[in-house]
């Protein structure tokens, strides 16, 4: 059996108690942070980017307070700093070259009438929803494209993942079907960014009154069994966001069963 050589440089991280200290406070800043960010009171409303589990709504909704972090996992974190760092300079290059057909969100919501608290964070805009249901949300983007209004919704990926690609996964399709529920919007434009090599990729993708209804529907639902002190059904055993990593609620959700 042949073994592949260990390269010394993977093995070293500093070279003298200086530079291990240094290691030593940024790895405890990270840690701090991703533990009281696990640790923040959730909103008692519907996320769109859990929207898929019904039992992480229901947990929402009800206030239950997320599980505590044992170790924090300081690569997930780093992933979700590229993305928001990505999200940030595509927002900053289309805001720009699109000008008056990239769309203030606020504005927006206030021509279709829907009333809604709106906090503005760089290009994103973070959208508190109350009626008729309680949503809060961040609009990565709505821009004009040949006379139609688009949702943007900007999503990073690593190079393998990305390279695969053909269709938007459908994960995200679940996603942006409650924001145009919400929002009144129709047509989306997925628009994928390769982490690793900037790999652009560009999805259409309609959500039809049919997909709006089934929506509403599932709010209803799970609004109801809050209402009930019924807990709805997980995700299946498997599923990729069904993890401690990926899920605030993953350990309170075992006890309620499966």
């Amino acid at each position: 059996m042949g073994f592949s050589p260990i390269s010394a440089g993977s093995l070293v991280r500093f070279n003298s108690a200086t530079s291990c200290s240094l290691l030593d406070l940024y790895d405890e800043a990270v840690d701090n942070e991703i533990r009281e960010n696990a640790l923040e009171p959730k909103h008692k409303s519907f996320a769109p980017s859990q929207f898929r589990c019904a039992r992480v709504s229901w947990f929402r909704l009800r206030g239950t307070q997320p599980d505590k972090v044992i170790t924090p996992d300081r690569g997930l974190q780093f992933t979700a700093d590229i993305g928001t760092a990505c999200h940030e300079i595509i927002q900053k290059r289309l805001s720009k070259t699109l000008g008056a057909d990239w769309i203030d969100v606020e504005d927006y919501l206030k021509s279709v009438g829907i009333e809604a608290e709106v906090e503005k964070v760089g290009y994103e805009t973070r959208v508190n929803i109350t009626k008729p249901y309680p949503c809060r949300f961040s609009c990565d983007g709505l821009i004009r494209l040949n006379g139609q209004i688009y949702l943007l919704e900007i999503k990073t990926s690593d190079h393998s993942s990305f390279e695969d690609l053909t269709d938007p996964k459908p994960k995200h399709i679940d996603q942006v079907k409650l924001y145009c529920t919400l929002l009144g919007i129709t047509k989306v434009l997925f628009l994928y960014v390769d982490r690793q090599y900037e790999g652009r990729k560009c999805f259409e993708y309609i959500v039809s009154d049919a997909d709006k209804q089934e929506i509403k529907h599932k709010m209803q639902y799970i609004v109801d069994m809050v209402e009930a002190n019924i807990a709805p059904s997980s995700l299946p055993k498997g599923d990729s966001s069904c993890t401690p990593s990926m899920c605030p609620y993953y350990k309170v959700c075992q006890e309620w069963g499966r």
